[in-house]
């Protein structure tokens, strides 16, 4: 195969000759910004899967809900009156102009 051609189309080299022999190596070539995003996307990765592992939620069916679903009358209450409001916006909006002089 002549020299000019690139044998491997894939990578940005021209010849095997001139690929980093190892990963090292090829990290060493690294611009600096690139080396200093790299190794704080590294240290965020780690910070992140350690808090994770460090934090203790309860778990089960309606742990990780921002309300009680222990009382299922105070949820009764509580999902009329979301929902209801809602619903119930539109017709007092409506009513508000047509009253509006």
């Amino acid at each position: 195969m002549p020299r000019g051609t690139n044998r491997f189309p894939l990578l940005p080299f021209r010849d095997r000759s001139e690929a980093p022999v190892s990963l090292s190596e090829g990290r060493r070539r690294q611009s600096a910004p690139c080396a200093v995003a790299s190794m704080l996307a590294t240290t965020v990765r780690r910070f992140t899967t350690s808090a994770l592992r460090r934090s203790h939620y309860e778990e089960g069916p309606g742990k990780n809900l921002p309300f009680s679903v222990e009382n299922k009358w105070r949820l009764l209450a509580l999902m009329c009156g979301f929902l209801g409001s809602g619903f119930v916006a539109p017709f007092a909006i409506v009513r508000h102009q047509l009253l509006k002089k």
